[in-house]
């Protein structure tokens, strides 16, 4: 039997950190500007930033689960009005933007001085009109 995975996020308790992974990882890197560990595919955070997190679902109206072992210790279901799928969405797009900026700024580092100067009145044009 194959379970499908429901539009929840999942927080996991480990220690004293939460983590969760996946595309739910994406949502709480694009409501909280957490990093992605990308060996790990998930986001992590200290058990002290629970209520802003919790904060960002709710008011992002995302439904949420919170695990501590295999024990739900709180969780929201905004039924139809959850805004999971939205979230993921604007994750990916924000995602995807993050790492496009971070190949071209590794690119500019290999410029000469040159290049760069060129490169930097190219972008000064197209940002000022």
């Amino acid at each position: 039997m194959v379970e499908i995975k429901k539009e929840i996020v999942e927080l996991r308790k480990s220690g004293k950190f939460y983590n969760t992974f996946g595309d739910d990882a994406i949502i709480i890197h694009y409501l909280m500007d957490y990093k992605i560990v990308a060996e790990k595919g998930g986001v992590g955070f200290p058990e002290t930033a629970i209520n802003k997190v919790i904060n960002a679902l709710e008011n992002a109206e995302v439904s949420y689960k919170i695990y501590e072992k295999d024990l739900i210790t709180n969780e929201k279901d905004f039924k139809k009005l959850n805004s999971y799928k939205e979230m993921l969405k604007k994750g990916i797009k924000e995602l995807s933007i993050e790492e496009r900026f971070q190949k071209i700024e590794k690119q500019i580092r290999l410029l000469n001085e040159k290049e760069l100067d060129n490169l930097l009145e190219i972008i000064e044009n197209a940002i000022s009109h």
